[in-house]
């Protein structure tokens, strides 16, 4: 078998002289001696362990054998795969907080109405619990293929049945950004976005199962998104607060680099924030980059980010301060700057594909 490591895969030398290698994504690592690391290296195209023997010698081998065994060496197409970030979609839980977003529900309702016509072919990408296609079938589609790969796919039969549109809603288990269906289709709804939109890294699926599977007159639900930001004057407490020396003696400052780069996702009031600053609109689905320009009058501690989503012609919905509540809330980016332009991108993490890394001035916080 030919094996590759994972993309996502992140090498910490240790004092001992052996390495540590995770992959966050699949959610595993092992411990292995620093000489694991050529094997690693070789594998960044697919080898066989008759490859690597032939080239590096037989306990070259032997660690070849560990590192896929540990999956940490994985088949060619399992490499980009990042399995622990949709395990955690199989739960009832997260579907809780989503189901009860009736902002959320109400806008995609009124956006597949608005686009969907009786002899439609749908995609649902990404269905979880099969609500959007089920709304796409009671919407009037023809046929809609709600695409999961999750174990959350045994229930979506279910809820079609209950809902009386059984007959329209076809299951397909499998990856979004692989699977072929027996038929193009012209409409998508999808609803794979995280915080500030882009999080989770799940436009590429998104837009490589639209290639493979939708003709050049496609629609999709949203059709695009716009970023937003607004500078916050003061640091929230609740952002950077808690890692200090606290008065019962317990010093946490220890982790507070650590709580830099990260973000915070919470409701945040109208009036912890300065002027929106609208960053731009970009059409969905979409690569995960993106980069904007932008201007602050005065100083800020901190930036409040959200994100409008357009669900079809005048039907939108926002997701600010300012707007009725959803179940992103806000994302709160501990990044202080002063007056004047700044440049802001948002890549894929490398470490992590389903994570982004928002940058400006040179402060980088991660961003799921």
């Amino acid at each position: 078998m030919h094996l590759v490591r994972p993309r996502d895969l992140i090498v910490t030398f240790e004092p001992d002289g052996m390495v540590l290698l995770r992959s966050t994504g699949r959610g595993v690592g092992a411990r292995a001696p620093s000489w694991a690391v050529g094997v690693l290296a070789a594998c960044t195209k697919p080898q066989s362990r008759d490859d690597i023997i032939a080239t590096m010698g037989p306990s070259a081998g032997k660690a070849f054998d560990g590192l896929a065994q540990a999956g940490l060496l994985v088949p060619a197409e399992e490499a980009a795969a990042s399995p622990v970030i949709f395990a955690n979609y199989a739960g009832i839980d997260i579907h809780r907080a989503m189901l009860n977003d009736q902002v959320r529900l109400d806008a995609y309702w009124r956006g597949l109405r608005a686009v969907i016509r009786p002899d439609d072919v749908v995609i649902d990408a990404g269905s979880g619990t099969g609500v959007l296609a089920v709304m796409a079938a009671l919407a009037g589609a023809r046929k809609v293929y709600a695409i999961e790969r999750t174990d959350m796919a045994q229930v979506i039969s279910q809820v079609a049945s209950d809902s009386g549109v059984a007959d329209r809603v076809s299951v397909v288990r499998g990856d979004i950004a692989t699977v072929q269906l027996p038929e193009p289709a012209r409409v998508m709804v999808t609803e794979t976005f995280g915080h500030f939109a882009l999080a989770e890294g799940m436009m590429d699926d998104v837009l490589a199962c639209a290639d493979r599977n939708m003709g050049a007159d496609r629609v999709i639900v949203p059709g695009s998104l716009s970023l937003h930001l607004a500078p916050m004057p003061s640091s929230p407490s609740d952002l950077l607060g808690a890692f200090r020396l606290h008065d019962c003696g317990v010093d946490l400052r220890c982790l507070l680099g650590d709580a830099k780069g990260r973000a915070h996702d919470r409701q945040v009031r109208p009036d912890e924030v300065g002027p929106t600053i609208d960053l731009g609109r970009v059409n969905v689905p979409c690569h995960t980059d993106f980069q904007a320009e932008f201007t602050l009058a005065e100083p800020c501690q901190a930036l409040c980010a959200w994100f409008t989503l357009h669900m079809a012609q005048g039907v939108d919905m926002p997701s600010g301060p300012h707007d009725p509540t959803t179940h992103w809330r806000q994302t709160l980016l501990p990044i202080a700057l002063p007056a004047g332009t700044h440049q802001l991108s948002v890549t894929p993490a490398p470490e992590d594909g389903r994570t982004v890394v928002i940058a400006v001035a040179g402060q980088e916080v991660r961003c799921r």
